[in-house]
């Protein structure tokens, strides 16, 4: 005995249907939609897709790294300990320790990431 599994379509009903995943803003939505629905969709859609650029799935938030060499991080880590700050042997810096150790040394580098 075999079990077969049927998509429907959310618009119209008919069978043999498939998802289609598509998103709007921050949200990211699926719809099963025939052959047909979904060559519907993407006509709608082509004048966005022409002038529009392909992105990851989900845009994860950009990780901002200060241009910091080995020694002035070690330099960054004794001060924040000596000023009562807690702070990792390795790893990363938090960025609140990065502002107060410019905070106390005429601020960051022009080129840094975090100079606003």
């Amino acid at each position: 005995m075999a079990i077969r599994r049927v998509i429907e379509s959310d618009i119209s009903g008919e069978p043999d249907a498939a998802t289609f995943t598509f998103g709007v803003g921050d949200q990211w939505y699926e719809v099963d939609l025939t052959t047909e629905e979904r060559e519907k969709l993407e006509v709608s859609l082509k004048e966005y897709m022409k002038v529009g650029r392909k992105a990851s799935k989900e845009p994860g938030k950009k990780k901002v790294v200060p241009n910091t060499t080995t020694e002035e991080r070690e330099r960054i880590r004794k001060w924040a300990k000596d000023n009562g700050h807690e702070v990792a042997e390795y790893g990363r810096i938090r960025k609140g320790i990065f502002k107060a150790y410019w905070d106390a040394h005429g601020g960051p580098p022009k080129d840094d990431p975090y100079d606003s």
